[in-house]
């Protein structure tokens, strides 16, 4: 079991270990990685829109109080992540340490696994924001598409450890294991990077960060 230090993170892991049936929505670790996503996204989607995406289809009728309840801890989540990524604080949360060989199902997977997840739903807006920039300020824009890149290819590799060794193994990369414990102590600074691209493209759409607040008192 992994043990959250943050409030917002402990009322949501403790909800779902006290219910019965917690399995209509993700795990909470991927919950919280869908949840960075949608925090660092250029334009931030409404609630409604991204809310679904921490439950799995199709919703009982019957969950609707347990769905009420995750929603409401998931919006308080996503309002800590916020304040942390204002604050310019985007580490790598200390409950999700590098998992031991055989990196089987493990936290950290977990929380890359949403956070993958949350960004392919929200491919559109960055899109939109790339557009956006290309019309303004175009010298930019292939640099910071190859950081996202390397920040995707990053996180698509703690994602699903064995995948990526099996993967580097046939294309001849013997040293991806190796050097994986080096890898991960760069990821919070690869972290940084995801948000500061996300920060770049905000300047070219509205201020969605005051009508999140302003819609969310």
């Amino acid at each position: 079991m992994t043990h959250f230090s943050e409030p917002c993170q402990q009322a949501l892991h403790a909800y779902l270990q006290s219910e019965k049936n917690p399995h209509f929505c993700l795990e909470p670790e991927t919950i919280f990685g869908c949840i960075f996503a949608v925090a660092a996204a250029p334009e931030i989607p409404l609630p409604t829109t991204w809310l679904p995406w921490i439950f799995k289809p199709p919703v009982d009728s019957r969950m609707t109080q347990q769905v009420d309840k995750v929603s409401e801890l998931a919006m308080l989540c996503l309002q800590w992540q916020l304040k942390q990524m204002r604050d310019g604080n985007t580490r790598l949360l200390d409950e999700l340490p590098l998992p031991p060989a055989p990196y089987n199902d493990n936290a950290l997977a977990h929380w890359m696994r949403g956070l993958l997840l949350a960004h392919s739903h929200l491919n559109d807006i960055w899109q939109k924001a790339w557009r956006a920039m290309l019309t303004k300020q175009s010298t930019e824009v292939t640099e910071l598409q190859r950081d996202l890149k390397h920040c995707l290819a990053m996180f698509s590799t703690f994602a699903d450890i064995p995948f990526a060794l099996q993967q580097a193994r046939s294309k001849g990369n013997t040293q991806l294991e190796t050097n994986l414990a080096t890898i991960f102590q760069s990821l919070p600074h690869t972290l940084g990077i995801y948000v500061k691209t996300s920060g770049k493209l905000v300047d070219y759409l509205p201020n969605q960060f005051e009508t999140f607040v302003s819609q969310n008192p």
